[in-house]
């Protein structure tokens, strides 16, 4: 199972050449064709419907492919942006891939975070809560309420091929890009000409957005509860269940000079079972386990990897980019308005 996903992503992300890899690629083709239009039926329907006004501002996060684009890290950085000037933030999830909520109620607290799968409902019990603003995860396809902000996040190291499903992993098309108000470029481990060529893309395709590159960088190491933890040293074994678990290992190879890296990739959001801890144990073989913060929410539940185990964080570098400040602070000023009170200064932290 784990070779037929790893030979999917590989296609999917336009990295198998060769005549298989071709007749895949055909053979997927009307279904591509098909999912193609049913996405701009449902596009051309949600554009001539008059959306509802949400009972608090709604800023939106989302994304053109499946996965990979560093959504989870983004929220945390504008919610982080919002609650030091003072404003009581809701993170709103459907609840596909438990490790998300997790992960923010961790970081934020249980009472900061709305799951459910009618996600209109979320952010009216955020709001009725006290809830300021609403970071929607995910919510680029979510055209049931209207936005106060869409940002769409486009990785570097996305296919330059826009395919979408089932033959590639876009769910729309790029001209999908003019509905968002911004969009960040995010960049891993890909070279920074390739990033600037994909802001010049989005450019191309939806100027008013001005799209901005933001870099996602590894750093700091943690222990499996959360608390600070030594590096490892020597040889590791990289442990991932997410979209681009190769993005995961390029960037540890910074962090651990000289150490080789060992791989071990599920798929995104996998729950992790006894089995596997038994086998990650067994190959070890005195190595240290280095793995994300969402994997390790799930894997906290197995005391027996808590000492052979190191999670690293990754986190965005730097403060929002203009224009994006610029509408996070206007989007401020008008919450502290409603609100009848005179907003925190913004200061120089961006």
């Amino acid at each position: 199972m784990r070779r037929l996903h790893d030979f999917a992503r590989d296609f999917w992300q336009g990295e198998l050449q060769g005549p298989g890899a071709a007749l895949l690629g055909t053979a997927l083709g009307p279904a591509e064709a098909a999912f193609r239009l049913a996405t701009r039926t449902r596009s051309a329907w949600h554009s001539r419907r008059r959306w509802d006004a949400p009972p608090i501002p709604v800023v939106s996060v989302g994304n053109l492919v499946v996965g990979g684009t560093g959504k989870t890290p983004v929220v945390r950085w504008l919610a982080e942006w919002f609650l030091e000037r003072g404003l009581r933030v809701a993170i709103v999830q459907r609840g596909y891939g438990r490790d998300e909520a997790l992960l923010h109620r961790r970081w934020f607290g249980p009472e900061a975070v709305f799951v459910d799968s009618d996600r209109r409902r979320a952010v009216d019990m955020a709001a009725s809560r006290g809830r300021r603003v609403a970071i929607l995860d995910d919510g680029f396809q979510h055209r049931w309420r209207a936005h106060a902000l869409s940002i769409l996040l486009m990785a570097a190291e996305d296919p330059e091929r826009v395919r979408l499903l089932p033959r590639g992993p876009y769910r729309e098309p790029l001209s999908a890009a003019r509905r968002s108000t911004h969009v960040l470029v995010t960049r891993r481990t890909a070279p920074e000409p390739r990033s600037d060529r994909w802001r010049e893309r989005i450019a191309g395709v939806a100027p008013a957005t001005s799209p901005a590159v933001v870099r996602l960088r590894m750093r700091g190491w943690r222990d499996m509860a959360g608390r600070p933890a030594s590096p490892p040293g020597g040889d590791v074994l990289a442990l991932c269940g997410v979209a681009r678990p190769r993005a995961f290992a390029e960037g540890l190879a910074g962090l651990i000079p000289g150490g080789e890296i060992e791989l071990v990739a599920y798929t995104d959001h996998h729950e992790y079972t006894v089995e596997d801890v038994v086998e990650l144990l067994a190959r070890c073989r005195g190595r240290m386990i280095v793995c994300t913060e969402k994997d390790a929410v799930k894997l906290s539940a197995f005391p027996a990897l808590a000492p052979r185990c190191v999670v690293v964080d990754l986190r965005v570098e730097g403060g929002p980019p203009e224009p994006l400040r610029t509408a996070l602070q206007e989007l401020l000023d008008r919450c502290a308005a409603n609100a009848g009170a005179s907003p925190r200064p913004s200061g120089n932290a961006g």
